[in-house]
C-alpha cells in the first residue's frame, strides 16, 4: 500500500499527533514542511519546526519497507537541518511501519528515536478510541477485512464529527478514503459507495467522494434521465437501491424524484435500515410521497 505521502498529509496537518504518539511532550505550535538536503540530493520526509526558537527541529522519516541505512540517512539529515537553521537543537525520529523493519544500527539507536506506527495508534486507541488519528489508521491495522467493511462508514464519521478544523478533517478523509480503497482493490467504487453512503453529503468534499458522484451521474446520462433528472443525493439513493435489490419500479424512482434536498438527505442517513426495498416503501409513505 501506498503510505508515505499519506503519512507526510497527516502529520502535516497535526504535526503534534507525531510527539503524542511518542508520547512526547508537544513542542507547541509548529510546521512540518519537506527537508530538501542539497549535499545529498535528497529530500527527507519531513522536518517539524517549532515556532519557538528554543525547542528543537525534528527531523523525521516514515520508513515501511526495509533499509538498512535508515539511521546513517537521518543522522546525515539531522546534521543538514542543523546547519541550516543555524546551528539549533535538533532530534531524529524515525517511524517503522512495523518492528521488523526497525534495523537497529549501533551506535545510532543512542542517537536517533523511534516509534513503531502500528503499536502506536493501538497504544493510542487504549487511552482514547474516539481520537481520530485511530479511525484514519483503521485501514491499515484492522486486520479483520469483514468488520472494516462494517464499520468504514463509523471511522469516516468519527474523522467527519471531530473537533478538527475543516480542511484538515478533509486531508483526513482524503487520506482514510485512499487507504480504504487500496485494502479493499477487489472492491469497485460503487462498493465503497456503499459502505460510506451514510456520510455521502461530507463524501463529495473529497476527491473521492468526488469521483463517486460523477459515476451516478454518468449512469444517470446513461439511462437518458432527461425529464426530471435526478440531483446528486437521489442518484446515489437510486444507485444504492438498485445495487442492493436490483432495477426499481418508475414508481418507487418516482417518489425519490419527487423528494426534498432535506427528505433525500433525511434518507440517505439511514440507509444501513434498508434491508427490504418496503423498508424505503414505508419511510416514503410517511413522508407524504
Amino acid at each position: 500500500m501506498k503510505t508515505d505521502k499519506q503519512l507526510f498529509l497527516i502529520f502535516q496537518a497535526q504535526p503534534n499527533w507525531l510527539f503524542e504518539l511518542m508520547g512526547s511532550p508537544s513542542p507547541g505550535k509548529c510546521q512540518l514542511r519537506p527537508l530538501a538536503v542539497k549535499a545529498l540530493e535528497r529530500t527527507a520526509d519531513g522536518l517539524v519546526v517549532p515556532a519557538n526558537p528554543h525547542q528543537k527541529l525534528s527531523v523525521i522519516e516514515f520508513q515501511c519497507q526495509a533499509d538498512p541505512e535508515i539511521y546513517l540517512r537521518v543522522i546525515e539529515e539531522m546534521t543538514a537541518a542543523q546547519r541550516a537553521f543555524g546551528m539549533r537543537d535538533v532530534q531524529g525520529i524515525i517511524f517503522f511501519a512495523k518492528a521488523a523493519l526497525d534495523p537497529q544500527t549501533a551506535p545510532w539507536t543512542q542517537v536517533v528515536q523511534t516509534c513503531v506506527l502500528d503499536e502506536a495508534v493501538l497504544a493510542l486507541e487504549r487511552r482514547n478510541p474516539d481520537h481520530p488519528l485511530v479511525a484514519v489508521f483503521k485501514p491499515l491495522l484492522e486486520t479483520n477485512q469483514e468488520i472494516l467493511e462494517t464499520q468504514a462508514v463509523t471511522y469516516y464519521r468519527a474523522i467527519n464529527r471531530s473537533k478538527l478544523k475543516s480542511k484538515t478533517k478533509a486531508t483526513l478523509l482524503d487520506v482514510f478514503v485512499s487507504w480504504l480503497e487500496q485494502r479493499l482493490p477487489t472492491k469497485g467504487r460503487k462498493e465503497i459507495e456503499i459502505m460510506l453512503i451514510g456520510e455521502l453529503p461530507s463524501l463529495e468534499e473529497t476527491q473521492s467522494g468526488k469521483d463517486l458522484i460523477q459515476l451516478g451521474e454518468k449512469r444517470g446520462e446513461k439511462r437518458g434521465e432527461k425529464r426530471g433528472e435526478l440531483r446528486g443525493l437521489d442518484k446515489a439513493i437510486v444507485i444504492l437501491l438498485e445495487a442492493k435489490h436490483g432495477r426499481i419500479s418508475k414508481s418507487l424512482r418516482g417518489k425519490i424524484e419527487r423528494l426534498s434536498p432535506q427528505q433525500a438527505e433525511q434518507l440517505l442517513t439511514q440507509w444501513q435500515t434498508w434491508e427490504t426495498l418496503q423498508n424505503v416503501k414505508d419511510w416514503l409513505d410517511q413522508s407524504g410521497q
